[in-house]
């Protein structure tokens, strides 16, 4: 019996928590489905992959692939961990060999994505030797005056940002970025499920800006989008882009079998049967993640379950918004390492950051729609 069947039949025994459980689901593995890579696949890039173990594609991948290589605008539908980086990193960096005066621009909504994809990216370009020839840097918030300025004069072939970095560093500012927006050939757009609502139509706008600037200096670029599973990706990424995208959405990634216990806190409040299940999940040696629904709920529900135990105040840590880069980044890294055993989150950490294998997701609280139920899950 592995750790967490162990964690769940004492769970199930427990005189406290076992009258809390309303519901069980039990959801199988699912076994991977493979394609081929296209064969107008660069040597170099089939090289780097497999100096990075990487074989065979799994099916999504290698059809996203081969639509972007044909020129396609794609958005790619496909779970958490299912390896999307790949579909938008092998097209760009297959243009980027092609012609290098080609630039990309990639969008994350969140500051944390962005690092996580620099450093995949750097990686990829590295295992198939391609340092020196192909770069990529952040230009956001964070990024020094010192530091902008210099990318804006020598554009690097990646420039890795976020919307409200766009909107006031990069649109408004257009005419010192010519020698970019001259050779923009991608537009990569991650996390598009998230550009919903009011924050959805501001970023529809940003990038029908984007497309016209673009335009002005004689640039059409490709559209690539990447999105957590939902209903209509076709119809959601048309109405940000106004272009109608290739779909991929049959994944073929594997998936391991997992459990969904569903909790009913009659004699208390969520965050403090969550602190409580956090506690025995860390004693049980399970790596676990808690999201709850804002600031105060991730610091009370932390606060909880260190409480009096000086050895979980090494294992636990919380994570949200307002902590500076450098914090985040080394909780990240913890985690990533295993010296941190769990993490007490918003939905700071929902999208996609890598963080390593876990083995236990606590929700405290609906997070609002099933795709975040989902995405977190």
């Amino acid at each position: 019996m592995n750790l967490v069947d162990a964690f769940l039949e004492r769970l199930a025994r427990h005189a406290d928590l076992a009258g809390e459980v309303a519901h069980r689901e039990e959801i199988p593995p699912r076994a991977a489905r493979f394609g081929a890579w296209p064969a107008g696949l660069r040597p170099e890039l089939r090289s780097g992959l497999a100096a990075l173990g990487i074989e065979r594609p799994w099916a999504h991948q290698a059809e996203a692939v081969r639509r972007a290589l044909a020129g396609e605008d794609v958005v790619v539908v496909t779970p958490t961990a299912s390896g999307k980086t790949l579909c938008f990193n092998l097209p760009v960096l297959d243009g980027c060999l092609a012609d290098p005066e080609a630039r990309a621009l990639y969008l994350f909504p969140i500051k944390a994505l962005e690092q996580d994809q620099l450093g995949a990216f750097r990686e990829l370009a590295a295992a198939c030797g391609l340092e020196g020839r192909v770069s990529a840097e952040i230009y956001d918030g964070d990024t020094s005056a010192h530091r902008r300025a210099k990318i804006r004069a020598v554009p690097p072939n990646v420039v890795i940002s976020n919307p409200d970095m766009l909107h006031v560093g990069i649109l408004a500012v257009h005419p010192k970025w010519e020698a970019f927006f001259t050779h923009l050939r991608y537009v990569v757009l991650d996390e598009v499920h998230t550009y919903r609502g009011v924050f959805g139509s501001h970023v529809a706008n940003l990038l029908r800006r984007l497309l016209r600037v673009a335009e002005i200096y004689g640039a059409r670029p490709q559209i690539i989008a990447c999105s957590a599973t939902i209903a209509n990706p076709g119809e959601l990424a048309a109405r940000l882009t106004g272009r109608a995208p290739a779909v991929v959405e049959e994944s073929g990634a594997p998936e391991a079998g997992r459990t969904f216990l569903f909790l009913n806190p009659a004699r208390r409040s969520p965050a403090t049967l969550a602190a409580k299940l956090l506690r025995e999940a860390v004693r049980a040696d399970l790596a676990t993640i808690v999201f709850t629904k804002s600031r105060k709920n991730t610091e009370l529900v932390y606060t909880w379950a260190v409480h009096g135990d000086a050895r979980l105040r090494k294992l636990v840590s919380a994570y949200r918004s307002g902590y500076l880069p450098e914090e985040r980044r080394e909780i990240e890294e913890r985690l990533f390492t295993g010296e941190l055993k769990a993490v007490v989150s918003t939905s700071a950490l929902e999208m996609g950051i890598d963080i390593g294998g876990l083995d236990l997701c606590i929700l405290v609280g609906y997070p609002g729609s099933i795709t975040s139920t989902w995405q977190r899950g």
